[in-house]
């Protein structure tokens, strides 16, 4: 997904809606009794909801109260393989706020996914410290092409 200039990113994060992966975990089998009603169909798994990966590009524009963090492909990288997305949603948090910790999580690994897809890509932290929603801060996790990482 290329995305036109924003102006900031509560901006980009209307634009752009955090997908969650939801796979169905097996199927119920009944065993067959014989009896004069015929057996009835296993239940059928519900479809997993597709999950786009954003593509990488340019890095997210930023208004002048937003903070902005650019890690280098090496630590897009190690982020990948010290699995830091497990590590976010791991974290310990109140019940309130677990569901909110869980999205950030795979907000996370999209946005690192979508960086390592590109060659050299790496990973943008954009953190908008004027939050509208009652939060403290609002984040967002954007994948940057190679070409603009170093």
């Amino acid at each position: 997904m290329r995305i036109s200039t924003p102006t900031s990113i509560s901006a980009l994060t209307r634009r752009m809606g955090t997908a969650i992966v939801v796979t169905a975990a097996g199927s119920c089998v009944a065993a067959g009794v014989a009896t004069a009603v015929p057996p009835q169909k296993a239940p059928q798994p519900a479809p997993a909801a597709v999950v786009e990966v954003p593509e990488a590009g340019a890095p997210v524009p930023v208004s002048g109260s937003e903070i902005s963090f650019q890690a280098t492909h090496a630590v897009t990288q190690r982020a990948a393989s010290q699995r830091a997305a497990e590590g976010i949603a791991s974290l310990p948090v109140p019940a309130q706020y677990r569901p909110a910790n869980l999205a950030l999580a795979k907000q996370f690994d999209l946005a690192l996914q979508g960086a390592l897809a590109s060659p050299g890509g790496c990973l943008q932290v954009v953190v908008d410290p004027r939050s509208r929603s009652g939060n403290l801060f609002n984040y967002g996790f954007f994948p940057v092409e190679g070409r603009f990482c170093s």
